[in-house]
C-alpha cells in the first residue's frame, strides 16, 4: 500500500456496506429467497419422503436394489431442487459483488441476470474455483483436527484468500490459480485489518441477527411449536443407549426436546447466515476495490520513480 494514499478504514467499509445493503434490502432479500429456502425445501423433501416412506417401501419390495431405486426416485425431486438452489447460492458469491459495483456507481441494484452471468458465462472456471476453495476448506478442517497443526495456520491462510471471489468477479482475465495469488497479494500487509473486518461481519451478520431472531421467536412463543416439528428425528435416535453411555462420564442426559431445539437453532443460524451473505459480499467488495486502487497507486509510483 502506498504511503501517498491513505487506506480506507475497515469501519467505514462496514458502514458503507450496511448502508448499501439496507437501502436495497428488498432486492437482496428477494434475490436470496430461492437460493436459501430452496436448499431447505430440497432437504425437507429428501429426508421427509425417504424417511416417511422407507418402512412402506421395505415391506413391499422383494430386493434391496429395488428398494434403493424407489427411495432414490422419491428423493430425486428434492435432490434436483437442492442442487439448483445450492448452485444459485454459489453464484450469488459473484453476482452480489457485481451488484455492489452497480449500486456504488448508479445507486441502484437491478438486472439480476446480467450480474449472474458474471459467474455463469465462465461456469467451468467458476466450478474449478469452487472446487479449489472446497479443497482448501477441507484441508483447513483436517489441520484443525490434527493437534500438531492447530487452528492458527489454516486461519492465517484462509484470510489471505478471503478476496478470491472478488478477484474472480472483477479481474476476469485471471486463471483460478492467479485469483488466489492476487487475493494473497492484496491482503499481504493488511492481514490484521482483514481479520478484524471478518470478525465484525461475522458478529453482526450472523451472531447478532441470529440471536435477534431467536429472541423474537421466544417472545412470540413459537420456538417450542417449531422445534417439535423435528421430534421425529430425536425419536429415531437411540437416545436411551446414548444416555446410558453418557451417565458413566457424568454428562447431562440428552432429551428429544434438546435434539429438536438444537436442530431448530442450527436451521435458524443457517438461514440467517445465508440470507445475510449480501452484507458480507458488499463489504468485501468495497474493501477489495480500495486495496486494488492502493496496489495500482503503488505500482504507478514505483514505475514513475524508475523513469
Amino acid at each position: 500500500m502506498s504511503k501517498d494514499r491513505k487506506a480506507i478504514s475497515i469501519w467505514l467499509v462496514f458502514i458503507q456496506g450496511i448502508k448499501i445493503y439496507f437501502s436495497n434490502i428488498d432486492k437482496f432479500f428477494i434475490y436470496m429467497l430461492f437460493p436459501v429456502f430452496g436448499q431447505l425445501l430440497g432437504l425437507a423433501l429428501i429426508f421427509g419422503l425417504t424417511i416417511g416412506f422407507a418402512d412402506k417401501i421395505a415391506s413391499k419390495t422383494n430386493s434391496i436394489s429395488s428398494g434403493l431405486l424407489l427411495i432414490f426416485l422419491l428423493a430425486l425431486p428434492g435432490i434436483l431442487i437442492f442442487m439448483k438452489a445450492f448452485w444459485d447460492y454459489m453464484v450469488a458469491y459473484v453476482a452480489i459483488n457485481s451488484m455492489t459495483e452497480g449500486a456504488v456507481t448508479t445507486g441502484k441494484v437491478y438486472d439480476f441476470q446480467s450480474h449472474r452471468e458474471v459467474a455463469t458465462r465462465r461456469g467451468g472456471k467458476y466450478i474449478l474455483l469452487l472446487a479449489a476453495v472446497g479443497i482448501l476448506s477441507l484441508l483447513a478442517v483436517l489441520c484443525c483436527i490434527i493437534p500438531v497443526f492447530g487452528l492458527i495456520p489454516p486461519l492465517i491462510l484462509w484470510i489471505y484468500f478471503i478476496l478470491v471471489f472478488q478477484v474472480f468477479t472483477f479481474e476476469q482475465e485471471l486463471s483460478v490459480k492467479d485469483c488466489f495469488r492476487r487475493s494473497f497479494d492484496l491482503v499481504k500487509g493488511n492481514w490484521a485489518r482483514a481479520f478484524i473486518l471478518m470478525l465484525v461481519l461475522w458478529f453482526f451478520s450472523i451472531y447478532i441477527i441470529t440471536m435477534g431472531v431467536t429472541v423474537i421467536f421466544d417472545y412470540l412463543h413459537i420456538n417450542e411449536p417449531l422445534s417439535s416439528l423435528f421430534d421425529f428425528i430425536g425419536k429415531s435416535i437411540p437416545l436411551s443407549y446414548l444416555n446410558r453411555i453418557l451417565a458413566h462420564i457424568n454428562v447431562q442426559e440428552i432429551t428429544i426436546n434438546m435434539v429438536s431445539t438444537a436442530i431448530l437453532t442450527s436451521i435458524i443460524g443457517m438461514i440467517t447466515s445465508e440470507l445475510t451473505l449480501p452484507i458480507r459480499s458488499i463489504c468485501w467488495t468495497l474493501w477489495y476495490k480500495d486495496l486494488s486502487l492502493g496496489v495500482v497507486a503503488t505500482k504507478n509510483i514505483k514505475k514513475h520513480r524508475k523513469e
